[in-house]
């Protein structure tokens, strides 16, 4: 956890003389509301003497911290147009430097010095919002609602303070409902603001809301990057920071698959771990720090690869134009092969394990499937709040598939139980799972108390809007550079007179790269640097396009 002095630190004579050349002084006079929750483009504002109170109207004003001299405001939504999710109230009398957003911005990519001080603490602070839990929109919602959870969602994984109000365990559940005039079965409500209520939201509508949909411009993008996991977010970084004009898109939010992960332990420069959705959120902050464009939540549809300029079609029927783009639209867990399984999908089946699936599951029976090392993070992870964890697995051992560091872990973690060649026969409940009947490759069946089932059986790709444009393997991954043979070149007519560059699909200027790209590692890190190297071969592209 973040001291107080890393959350709001005092900024220093030489900092504040920097952000004289960037802003202008102005007078904080008492009572004034300088930002409010819901505004977008806010200004920053650094106190030289006075005091400027930071709290939360939805939580009854709740304070978060008072800015005194040296102490400056924002935090990570500072680097885009996201709205705000605090009040910030002049408490005391007294002055300020006052910097525009688009000034911000500009100092930040070109003041190293303050520039490291401003990204550590509003980084932290959005992380000390999140992890308290009791901060922003409130959401009433039963824990076996679908639509309960697909919220929840998408408020953890875009970095959305959040707090949930659980229709079945919150006692002050009943006298909100009363309060606002809406009966249990039209949860799950969400509570934005004092004007702002919403029964059962879409995705597109929060995005509006909490300004995360940035505005996408009817321009020719130099590159579309589809998909926001760590190649999409690499690939984003590179590209803005190199000057390309570009738009990152995702569908749900930043992170990808490996946002959903608990624990990342093995990826270079972090011994102690890092978890997916803290990567994710320091990789989108970069983005935005270098300029780049991230739209949310939008899903790529087709992709119309005729002329010169690709035209990607979203679900929502707009059309943006790019000179080259980049598929990092990754892979996804594969479903269990259960008849019923729709019916548990967001009210008892699961597939990722964060802090907010803990909240769910907390002391009580759950099931983790899969041998990989994703299904053995989630399950060490899990078993810190869980009554017990059941690791389920088809082989009959985990030393094929899973980390030894991993496996060893779980051997000594005592509230969890390795079930070898077993699986999910049945998922049994009515309206939320409540129990699962599993059977054992050798024909023993036996029940399982479990209302909770994380899934983590292996990846298939995301090219369903691809698939007519670029050449992919025999289980739908895209293939690139060398693995496009001559035969196969000439079959789709390659128009060059080079070969494809090394992560160049069958299309000129349509590259792939992570986990969708064919015979990729699965590996955040490789991920990065695939992201990473792709920008350069589209500059060449672009250079001879």
């Amino acid at each position: 956890m973040a001291s107080d002095r890393e959350l709001f630190p005092s900024l220093s004579a030489s900092e504040i003389e920097i952000l004289r050349s960037y802003g202008e002084e102005v007078p904080l006079n008492k009572g004034e509301v300088l930002f409010d929750v819901g505004d977008q483009a806010i200004n920053f504002y650094a106190v030289l003497d006075g005091a400027i109170e930071i709290s939360d109207p939805a939580a009854d004003n709740r304070r978060v911290t008072v800015h005194e001299a040296g102490g400056f405001t924002g935090d990570s939504d500072m680097l885009s147009s996201r709205a705000a999710v605090v009040r910030g109230t002049v408490l005391e009398y007294g002055r300020a430097i006052r910097v525009l957003p688009a000034k911000l911005m500009d100092m930040i990519a070109n003041q190293p010095e303050i520039s490291q001080v401003l990204l550590q603490s509003f980084l932290l602070r959005r992380a000390h919002l999140l992890a308290d839990g009791n901060y922003g929109a409130r959401l009433i919602g039963s824990r076996y609602s679908p639509d309960t959870f697909r919220i929840r969602e998408f408020f953890s994984r875009n970095h959305i303070p959040l707090t949930w109000i659980d229709l079945e365990r919150d006692e002050q559940a009943a006298g909100l409902l009363e309060t606002f005039q809406v009966a249990p079965e039209e949860t799950p409500i969400l509570i934005a603001g004092p004007q702002q209520i919403y029964k059962n939201p879409s995705l597109g509508a929060i995005a509006h809301c909490f300004g995360i949909s940035d505005h996408i411009q009817d321009v020719e993008y130099d590159v579309l990057i589809v998909g926001a996991g760590p190649a999409g977010l690499a690939a984003s970084v590179y590209a803005a920071s190199e000057g390309l004009n570009t738009l990152t898109i995702d569908s749900v939010g930043p992170g990808g698959q490996a946002g959903t992960s608990s624990r990342i332990e093995n990826y270079l420069g972090f011994p102690t771990g890092i978890s997916g959705d803290e990567l994710a959120s320091r990789a989108y902050a970069q983005v935005q720090k270098f300029g780049g464009a991230v739209s949310i939540p939008h899903r790529a549809k087709t992709l119309e690869c005729g002329g010169s300029v690709y035209t990607l079609r979203l679900d929502n029927g707009s059309l943006i134009r790019g000179r080259a783009v980049v598929i990092a639209s990754g892979a996804q867990y594969r479903k269990l092969n259960l008849p019923n399984l729709a019916n548990f999908e967001g009210s008892g089946v699961y597939y990722g394990a964060t802090p907010m699936e803990a909240q769910t599951c907390k002391n009580e029976e759950l099931i983790v499937v899969g041998g990989g090392n994703s299904a053995g993070q989630a399950a060490m992870f899990l078993s810190r709040t869980a009554k017990h964890v059941h690791l389920m697995i088809r082989s009959a051992s985990l030393d094929k598939s899973m980390s030894r560091y991993l496996i060893t872990r779980i051997e000594k973690t005592p509230n969890i139980t390795l079930h070898s060649q077993t699986e999910i026969e049945t998922l049994i409940g009515d309206g939320h799972l409540e129990r699962v009947a599993c059977r054992r490759t050798a024909g023993e069946q036996f029940m399982l108390e479990a209302q909770h089932v994380f899934s983590f059986i292996g990846a298939q790709p995301c090219t369903e809007w691809v698939k007519d444009c670029v050449t992919l393997d025999e289980k739908g991954f895209v293939m690139t550079g060398t693995q496009l043979t001559p035969e196969s070149l000439g079959q789709v007519n390659w128009p060059l007179n080079r070969r494809p560059f090394m992560l160049e699909t069958s299309r000129p200027g349509i590259f792939a790269v992570g986990d969708v790209r064919s015979e990729s590692t699965k590996r955040v890190a490789s991920a990065v640097g695939e992201g990473s190297v792709c920008i350069s071969f589209v500059h060449q592209y672009l250079g001879k396009a």
